[in-house]
């Protein structure tokens, strides 16, 4: 007759620690009484400790990843994005494939496990301009730029352009921000023999953090330590400043420091990730409630784990952040498979269990083969923290194959160079860019790029004609444009943009605006109009109808 029960459906969301070993625990503890199935955005399990290591070329980034069928095998993965989730019929919507037809799936048991989002809005111009490290495509992204910087550093022969692009920046002085500017300053010093025309005392690295000091969650002794390793390193490490706002050529700290830079890379701004925030359900710092056995109060068959939930180790936490479990990966696991074991628990109608874990320890990689170690109450520092870090990480990749591949690339990197090839992207063909005050756009001699809308702030356009004498000047508020003359095909400009105040504008790149004019006739002729308009006509040397731009009107479809 047993045979004949239908199995409790158990959905996992999230495929990260807690949402990867929780499915692992409920298909070995429920076998033949639970059907589980995990959905996630992508079709791997990405192991985020190891990122800054992808961004510097240290380990391959297939090496980051393990392919979740490989992982849980017998255990339905299903790739999609999850929309929504309806409590009451206990079913999450679901939208996958390239149809994008939402999907209903229903539960008997739901987990939460979707991990935290970014948000640096906070923070005017950052979300615009910083790169992050929450995925592979940042890590790549990152890469990609950072070899992006020094091969036009090399070239360039303006000092201040040469300057901006070999400073590199990293905001927020936690695991992830040390253990970034550490990997960034590694790829840079391993690369730098390959550029010719770049010095070692050219190039500059900062770490900024709010707190008084790096590392706060590690005792204030190894973040000393910690701090004097970077600094021998020539990293500047500025403690007590805030980000203020950032643009594409330079960050602004609280203390009124401006500092030019090509490379931002945010490792701050945690925050519930887009759908959680939309669920309604109690939340506090971001995270979801819940009670010590890891259930969302008021929602039957709901539970919440991972960097997505606020799991109390004590009956009364209060806001006392250390009697809550921490946002870490060792937590993450274990929440899984306590997890898995009260679902379990509660299907054979069994007392659950609470949850109580104590962290075995903390570690973080400072490059140059040290690191510092917090693990059962002993300090470490120097390489042994740096060897004990390492095969912590490598003993907690999920599956053997993935161990040998990381063992493997790190012993081969230790002996080769670095690889700098350049795998190019090409940026959103719209994005929002701030300016500061001051900042030049564009000027003459410049490629014509794209089109310009003005969201904030006022720009100034001014255009000289040395052969006629002739002046033109503009100012354009919130809801003009500028940069229409990528219409004409004109290969340079010919005139010279600037902020007048703190501005942020919308930017169309060429061929997508060229695109959308040409697909709307009434775009079409507005910029055709508009052009000849604000340009003064045909009697302007440097107006659109002149007789140098003739032939390009004229060639117009």
């Amino acid at each position: 007759m047993d045979k004949l029960v239908a199995k409790k459906k158990v959905l996992v969301i999230g495929g990260g620690f807690g949402g990867v070993f929780a499915a692992k625990a409920l298909a070995r503890l429920g076998r033949g009484k639970l059907d589980v199935e995990l959905v996630n955005a992508n079709n791997y399990f990405v192991f985020q400790p190891l990122l800054p290591e992808v961004a510097a070329s240290s380990i391959h980034s297939a090496d980051a990843v393990v392919p979740l069928r490989q992982l849980l095998r017998h255990i339905q993965v299903r790739q999609a994005e999850v929309m929504g989730i309806d409590f009451a019929e206990k079913k999450v919507i679901v939208v996958q494939g390239t149809q994008r037809i939402p999907i209903d799936l229903y539960y008997d048991e739901l987990v939460i496990a979707l991990g935290m989002g970014v948000d640096l809005k906070r923070f005017p111009g950052l979300p615009e301009h910083a790169l992050t490290m929450k995925d592979l495509a940042d890590a790549h992204r990152l890469r990609t730029h950072i070899i992006g910087c020094l091969e036009t550093a090399d070239v360039t022969e303006d000092p201040a352009v040469k300057q901006q692009l070999l400073t590199f920046v990293t905001i927020g002085a936690g695991f992830s921000g040390v253990e970034t500017v550490a990997e960034v300053r590694e790829l840079v010093r391993r690369a730098l023999k390959y550029y010719t025309n770049i010095e070692p005392d050219q190039v500059r690295f900062y770490i900024i953090e709010y707190a008084n000091r790096i590392l706060p969650t590690f005792p204030a002794d190894l973040a000393d330590y910690a701090t004097r390793r970077l600094q021998i390193h020539g990293i500047q490490v500025l403690t007590g400043v805030g980000t203020k706002s950032a643009t594409g050529t330079g960050v602004e700290v609280t203390d009124g420091r401006i500092i030019p830079t090509s490379t931002i890379v945010a490792t701050i701004g945690n925050s519930p990730h887009p759908l959680v925030a939309t669920l309604g359900l109690d939340m506090k710092w971001g995270r979801i409630k819940t009670d010590r056995f890891m259930r969302v109060p008021d929602h039957d068959g709901v539970w919440a784990i991972g960097d997505a939930a606020l799991i109390p180790l004590a009956d009364d936490p209060d806001d006392d952040p250390m009697l809550y479990a921490t946002q870490t990966a060792q937590f993450a696991v274990r929440e899984g498979r306590q997890l898995a074991a009260n679902v379990v628990a509660r299907m054979n109608r069994k007392e659950l269990k609470p949850f109580a874990y104590t962290s075995k320890g903390s570690l973080a990689s400072l490059g140059m083969s040290k690191a510092v170690a917090d693990v059962y109450g002993i300090k470490l520092s120097g390489t042994l923290a740096w060897l004990l870090w390492r095969g912590f990480y490598l003993s907690f990749l999920p599956g053997f194959q993935a161990k040998l591949r990381v063992g493997i690339n790190w012993l081969v990197n230790s002996v080769m160079p670095p690889n700098i090839v350049q795998i190019q992207s090409n940026p959103p063909a719209t994005r929002y860019i701030h300016y500061r005050k001051g900042d030049r756009v564009f000027e003459p001699g410049m490629i014509i790029d794209g089109f310009y809308t003005v969201v904030k702030g006022s720009f100034r356009l001014i255009i000289d004609n040395p052969e006629t004498g002739e002046h033109f000047e503009k100012v354009f508020g919130p809801g003009d444009h500028f940069g229409e003359r990528v219409l004409l095909r004109s290969s340079l400009r010919t005139g010279l943009v600037v902020a007048l105040e703190d501005s942020i504008v919308l930017f169309i790149a060429q061929k997508a605006f060229t695109r959308l004019a040409r697909a709307f006739p009434i775009l079409d002729a507005y910029f055709k109009e508009y052009i000849e308009r604000t340009f003064g006509g045909h009697d302007q040397a440097f107006a659109p109808g002149s007789t140098n731009h003739k032939a390009e009107l004229e060639t117009l479809p």
